[in-house]
């Protein structure tokens, strides 16, 4: 069974509705007034379809329509995780995390075995708290892909 169908599709169009995958990056326009985070900032240039500085529900729910009919491209009224995950803005969103992969671990626009390995044991060592060569559910931040210490209470369960 795929990851994607691991997650409830619910979460899944809850983070398309919430922040459309492009929210993340970083805008170069000079700040407003008051300083609004790039999320919002990003937000407001796709949704604020009046130019007050604020999303309103019918904003919210115009723009959440047009992701939904970009992602329905059968035009069925209803989407599958497998038409989320293969949509022109996952793509982008997976895209933009792999370049910034290759920046962060690779000098040259690649990344060599070695690198990538290398960049795993980091993450291990960082996901392991206690040191002890193995992770834990315990030791999972929460609200890691969704999940929060799920399997620690399953363990307490038995």
């Amino acid at each position: 069974m795929s990851v994607i169908r691991k997650l409830p599709l619910v979460a899944v169009l809850a983070a398309f509705v919430a922040a459309p995958p492009a929210a993340f990056a970083q805008s170069n326009e000079a700040p407003a007034a008051t300083a609004q985070p790039s999320l919002f900032g990003h937000m407001l240039k796709k949704m604020d379809s009046d130019g007050d500085g604020k999303i309103s529900s019918a904003e919210f729910q115009a723009a959440a329509a047009a992701r939904f009919a970009a992602i329905d491209t059968q035009g069925s009224g209803r989407i599958s995780a497998e038409q989320i995950a293969n949509s022109k803005s996952a793509r982008q969103r997976d895209l933009k995390f792999a370049d910034h992969e290759v920046k962060r671990i690779g000098s040259d626009g690649t990344i060599s075995r070695d690198q990538y390995l290398a960049a795993a044991q980091a993450r291990f060592a960082k996901l392991d708290r206690n040191g002890d060569g193995f992770i834990s559910a315990d030791e999972m931040p929460a609200g890691q892909h969704g999940h929060s210490h799920a399997g620690k209470n399953a363990a307490q369960q038995q």
